[in-house]
């Protein structure tokens, strides 16, 4: 079980501008409910294959030694937007495994990334790194591209459809509105062939908490999803991490990944494994 709020987050730094304003989520958090940060700095290097056994090795040694001034300098840098020292760790690997190793391995209840934005005719933001991170997490992970404004979170937009991934998505979106006292829209979208619901899309003990809106609409759900978003401009999105096996391993689903790419809202993804304390 997942609570919320986290107890600790994981933050990937690679020191640029939207790994400030990942810190600067992570400090709402220090700051509201206590949560402990931990930075996380990857480093990767391509040794040629020509290289000796005597050039490895004063390498390595060379690693280790601007490894301890990374630490340093990534743990000055994030004090600075945190306003606290916070626990770094520096690691030679690649961004995406190191942050998914580092996540198994703590009680992490989040990590928030920050995402380059690419601007293009689709307006896609999400980055490789971020993608990677959010197509494999086992804990939620909030991908943010801009700093957090001085109250986010007071509009959260969750779709849902009737699965236990949508059920995970809308309890945690359902903590997260309780927590800061935001309105939480819940979206359904009522695709070609299927039926109009009867039945209400939110509990009477997520109602009693929370103030809900239930939207329903037809259409695709990913062009759906879009067009609230564009509509109401939520300040986050919640959703569940719906996927699909593969010859490869697991995919998301359409609907996950055109959100994911599309979406201009601070994203935050939860795995379909992941419950929260019931409210």
């Amino acid at each position: 079980m997942t609570l919320y709020p986290p107890g600790k987050i994981l933050v990937p730094s690679d020191l640029g501008a939207t790994s400030e304003s990942a810190l600067g989520f992570a400090r709402l958090f220090h700051e509201k409910y206590g949560s402990s940060v931990h930075v996380l700095h990857a480093q990767h290097f391509e040794l040629p294959p020509y290289f000796s056994s005597s050039q490895l090795e004063a390498l390595r040694r060379e690693l280790k030694r601007s490894g301890k001034a990374a630490v340093e300098h990534v743990q000055q840098a994030s004090e600075a937007v945190l306003g606290v020292r916070p626990e770094v760790t520096v690691v030679e690997d690649t961004p995406v495994e190191a942050i998914l190793k580092m996540s198994g391995r703590g009680d992490y209840g989040l990590i928030i990334m920050g995402t380059h934005g690419r601007r293009g005719a689709r307006r896609a933001w999400l980055g490789s790194v971020a993608e990677g991170v959010l197509r494999q997490s086992r804990i939620p992970v909030l991908a943010v591209r801009q700093p957090p404004s001085s109250r986010p979170f007071q509009h959260i937009l969750c779709p849902v459809n009737l699965t236990a991934v949508g059920e995970s998505a809308l309890e945690y979106a359902a903590e997260i509105a309780k927590s800061a006292e935001s309105r939480l829209t819940v979206l359904h979208a009522i695709e070609k062939g299927e039926k109009s619901l009867n039945c209400p899309l939110v509990g009477e003990q997520i109602k009693e908490h929370c103030k809900v809106e239930e939207v329903t609409s037809r259409g695709g759900a990913a062009s759906v999803i879009l067009e609230a978003s564009n509509h109401l401009k939520p300040d986050l999105i919640v959703m569940g991490a719906e996927q699909k096996s593969a010859l490869m391993g697991e995919l998301f689903s359409s609907t996950t990944a055109t959100v994911m790419q599309l979406a201009e809202a601070p994203l935050l993804i939860v795995p379909k494994s992941v419950r929260v304390s019931a409210l």
